[in-house]
């Protein structure tokens, strides 16, 4: 006996836990155009799934045949979910004795103390059943196998599946579908609140908020709605949303109607399907679409070219000319504007659809060129450190690109500037149409920059030499953040543009500036001077036990520390700042020749106790 009862409650248990049978119920088009609506169904027994898809048939039949839906019914998908049920009907634990059932999504009547409200528990299990089904919308309708009546609206409309199932799944949607207040006048007295948000109830007694459909449909302002006999006011003297078997009002009809069409998309199929379109010369483009607006709505269809409505352009296709168009790029806009009786106040223009396409009109002598890719090798890096950095730069074509350079900047806020921190260049080989070029380099982060969040930017052809179809695909950023400091003292070059930083050239003739800059982080406040040599670097010259500035000294150290902090030399000796900063110039006047030669600076720390370290030498070019 107990083994037939364990195998009877185990094929129970097994029927309960079977899988949901997912069903497309009315096929309207694509997911992504459509509203879609989900029925799922709760206390029904796995023996009861006719029942189910029955219910869901008959709510259908009686919901199209109202408007809006009516009119829009060729904007609906509607998907079925199936899940048995332990048991059949709905828990009532306001009844004498109170009944309890087991079921799938635990619906339940007298929800938050209201005997009529029928609602689920496990909302969970339903957003997770609801979301099997091909929809983007979230509206999900629950039909309880219950002939008590009842239903409730939230995240669900749900209601009974007795003889007002169909009125009462309709007035569920009007709240569910589209936020629509119930317009009855009970419990309460006097409301003493605000405005509400709800279109079809109103705390203003001349009723603003539907004055547009004075005159018609009986609409007027007559008070009680919103569960208060009085300080409400609806839009008619009975409407869904106070009473079944009467017709939604058509303030609430608008509403619903604003409400689906802010999820439909009337320009369906749109061709070409990708919103960036290239058109070389001399094609003829033809962008075309399916326009779902029901004909009976008096579409209004309009095309503009940059902004420009075109004269004439109102069916459903329309071609761009390469030919008589200009190369470079441009947009190509097409609108429709739902006219729909049904809807007479539109402020956000719910009832417009548009949609447009980036069209790139390319000579075929042209190319395009763009950074595909920026990666660093790691993205914590310290001042003086290394880091690689790869590139990949590609030309779309149609032809060959040649004599572009690709540039590599640190910059604070992703906008370039030529004043950002610059880390090189490289004159890339020419690329054919298609082709993508690697470029991978080492660079020494500068000692300049700060410990911040920076982006690292790729650049190709800034300059615009190249001839492009495209100039706005020429950069691209990653990410590099400058950590710790550390205490070696660098001197480096600060100058825009310039790189390496450790080397620098001057004309003589034409002149010139450079800007040796000595970067200490442990030493700020000390003393700092930058000596010069034209003799080389090794062995360098000892200024302390065991401390040698790498600077071999000879009569170009004489004059520059004769003529530092002078008008050629400025700032050659100094105090660091706060952040342990030496700025020096160099500056050159047109004219003053001296024999060509290779020059290097570098820089000594002073402190109280006397010489405290020396920097790396930096190379200066006189030419």
């Amino acid at each position: 006996m107990l083994r037939r009862i364990l195998c009877a409650a185990l094929l129970a248990t097994a029927a309960f836990a079977q899988a949901p049978i997912v069903t497309t119920v009315i096929n309207s088009g694509s997911t992504l155009s459509r509203y879609d609506i989900v029925f799922l169904g709760d206390g029904y027994q796995a023996t009861e799934r006719a029942r189910f898809n029955t219910d869901v048939n008959t709510c259908l039949t009686s919901m199209f045949t109202r408007q809006p839906y009516s009119t829009f019914a060729g904007y609906f998908n509607v998907h079925s979910v199936f899940r048995a049920s332990q048991d059949s009907g709905a828990s009532q634990p306001d009844v004498t004795p109170p009944i309890s059932r087991v079921t799938a999504y635990g619906s339940t009547y007298n929800t938050s103390g209201v005997g009529r409200c029928l609602y689920i528990t496990n909302e969970g299990l339903a957003l997770a059943d609801a979301a099997l089904a091909p929809a983007n919308e979230g509206r999900t309708v629950v039909l309880v196998n219950d002939n008590r009546y009842g239903g409730c609206a939230a995240q669900f409309a749900v209601s009974y599946n007795g003889t007002w199932m169909p009125e009462v799944q309709v007035h569920e949607l009007g709240h569910a579908l589209g936020n629509l207040a119930d317009e009855y006048d009970y419990p309460n007295n006097i409301f003493p609140g605000g405005e509400p948000s709800q279109v079809n109830i109103t705390a203003n007694s001349a009723a603003p908020k539907w004055a547009h459909w004075f005159g018609t449909d009986n609409i007027g302002a007559f008070e009680g709605a919103g569960y208060y006999l009085h300080g409400l006011w609806r839009p008619r003297t009975d409407c869904l949303m106070r009473n079944l078997g009467v017709s939604l009002c058509s303030v609430c009809v608008e509403q619903i109607a604003r409400t689906v069409n802010a999820s439909v998309k009337a320009i369906d199929l749109p061709i070409p399907s990708a919103t960036s379109v290239q058109v070389l010369l001399p094609a003829v483009q033809v962008f075309s679409f399916t326009n779902i607006v029901p004909i009976g709505n008096n579409p209004l269809i309009d095309w503009a070219v940059d902004g420009q409505v075109i004269p004439g352009a109102t069916s459903t296709s329309f071609s761009i000319d390469s030919a008589t168009t200009p190369a470079g790029p441009h947009t190509v806009r097409v609108t429709v504007r739902d006219q729909s009786t049904l809807v007479r106040l539109d402020p956000t223009g719910l009832m417009r659809e548009t949609r447009t396409w980036n069209v790139q009109i390319l000579d075929p002598s042209s190319n395009d060129l763009s950074v595909s890719l920026v990666q660093v090798s790691q993205p914590f890096v310290d001042p003086g450190q290394p880091l690689t950095i790869s590139c990949l730069v590609s030309n779309a074509g149609p032809a060959a690109a040649t004599g572009a350079t690709l540039e590599l900047f640190l910059s604070r806020d992703a906008t370039l500037q030529t004043s950002d921190i610059y880390l090189g260049s490289r004159m890339l080989p020419t690329l054919t149409a298609g082709q993508i070029v690697a470029d991978l380099r080492t660079v020494p982060m500068p000692a300049l920059v700060d410990i911040s969040f920076y982006y690292l930017i790729a650049i190709v052809d800034r300059a615009n030499l190249v001839h492009e179809s495209n100039e706005t695909n020429n950069t691209r950023a990653s990410v590099a953040i400058i950590q710790n400091y550390d205490c070696t003292p660098r001197l480096e070059l600060r100058d825009d543009l310039q790189w390496p930083r450790n080397q620098g050239a001057i004309v003589m003739s034409a002149g010139g500036t450079l800007s040796p800059t000595v970067v200490a982080r442990c030493a700020a406040g000390q003393l700092y001077v930058i000596a010069w040599t034209g003799s080389g670097t090794s062995p360098g010259t000892t200024i302390a036990q065991g401390i040698t500035i790498p600077i071999n000294q000879d009569p170009l150290t004489q004059l520059g520390l004769l003529v530092a902090n002078g008008s050629l030399l400025q700032q050659f000796i100094g105090v660091l700042d706060a952040q342990g900063v030496g700025r020096a110039t160099l500056m050159w006047p047109a004219g003053l020749l001296l024999p060509p030669t290779a020059t290097n600076f570098a820089g000594a720390l002073i402190n109280g106790s006397g010489f405290s370290g020396v920097t790396n030498p930096i190379g200066v070019e006189l030419r």
